[in-house]
């Protein structure tokens, strides 16, 4: 099955935040990967949900 790369706008849209927050993130190596091809940033859809599950905080029930 091919990689599914999407742009940072639709990446920002998942995620619940800016684009502004994805190249801060970027900036500081924080966030989900990114693939830079020719100059153009994408996200690998499969990235973007493997960063949102290993955000993941467990509540303990006592």
């Amino acid at each position: 099955m091919p990689m599914k790369l999407i742009k940072p706008i639709d990446a920002a849209e998942i995620l619940m935040c800016s684009e502004r927050t994805l190249e801060a993130w970027r900036r500081e190596k924080k966030g989900p990967c990114y693939y830079k091809l020719e100059g153009k940033i994408l996200y690998k859809t499969e990235d973007i949900f493997n960063y949102i599950e290993e955000s993941k905080v467990s509540i303990k029930q006592a």
